[in-house]
């Protein structure tokens, strides 16, 4: 389930500089809500997650925030916020994540986002649940948050980040598809997916996202902004969509919305059907 919340800017209390890598902070937050929240949920989600291969997955993930003015300051490695209220979506598969779940996860959360050098502290100010797309078999996405997709050549100790218009890239991507469905469900996807596809239909942005800055732990991870389309079924396409596409999800990778073209085409064919005036969808 995908919600939208608005979260007021305090630049009084630390300031209005935000660093340029901040999605593990907001995980971070994520975790501790939950954890004031719901302990036991809390643990057992940090400590295992959905298991498959004795691999956990977390299933949520979440965007960047949109930030109506900032100005990226390169000096200070960070981006300076001129808006009074930024919004944040976020997104959970499990069933233990109801709206009112959530709503008691952030209402009226006060937080700081940041490093030693640049804070800004946020409270939630408003909490939206979001309505789920109509899944269609083929459907065109673009992401709100980097795209991971690691890679291992033989004999390399560490992960390549590759493109996601590699050519290993589809058979990546509809593996994680598949391990999220065994382990959402128990149980190995039983479908047709024959006629997977994934189709990159822009020119990838990469972005190198710093984890842990500062700290023993620190690493780079880079990821991929990007428009595409993909051919899967309906069950798989809102797996991807409610808890991401790719790697690294509930560390802020991954997260996807139906395109501007996308809605068009579901909106001209409702209308359509409803004998309502064709259009471009852009007056819905």
């Amino acid at each position: 389930m995908r919600f939208k919340l608005t979260l007021q800017t305090d630049t009084k209390a630390f300031g209005n500089r935000l660093p340029m890598s901040y999605q593990y902070e907001l995980s971070a937050f994520i975790y501790r809500a939950i954890a004031q929240t719901d302990r036991e949920y809390a643990g057992w989600l940090h400590e295992n997650g959905f298991r498959f291969n004795n691999r956990p997955f977390k299933l949520f993930t979440f965007s960047h925030l949109a930030i109506p003015k900032y100005v990226i300051d390169r000096e200070r490695s960070c981006i300076r916020i001129d808006s009074e209220r930024v919004e944040w979506l976020v997104s959970f598969l499990p069933e233990t994540s109801t709206e009112t779940f959530i709503a008691g996860l952030f209402a009226e959360q006060v937080f700081q986002i940041g490093d030693k050098h640049s804070v800004v502290q946020f409270r939630v100010e408003r909490i939206e649940a979001l309505p789920s797309p109509v899944f269609e078999r083929q459907m065109t996405f673009r992401t709100l948050s980097p795209v991971c997709i690691p890679f291992n050549y033989e004999g390399q100790l560490y992960a390549t980040y590759l493109s996601p218009d590699s050519p290993a890239a589809p058979a990546i991507v509809l593996n994680n598809l598949l391990n999220k469905y065994h382990t959402f469900y128990g149980k190995p996807y039983e479908g047709h997916t024959g006629d997977f596809a994934f189709r990159v239909t822009n020119q990838p942005k990469a972005k190198l996202i710093a984890i842990k800055k500062g700290t023993p732990d620190a690493s780079n991870i880079r990821g991929y902004m990007f428009e595409f389309q993909m051919t899967a079924p309906p069950e798989l396409l809102k797996i991807m969509y409610e808890c991401g596409l790719g790697y690294k999800n509930s560390t802020g990778f991954g997260m996807v919305e139906v395109s501007a073209n996308q809605k068009s085409t579901i909106y001209t064919k409702k209308s359509s059907e409803n004998g309502w005036r064709r259009g471009s969808g852009d007056d819905s």
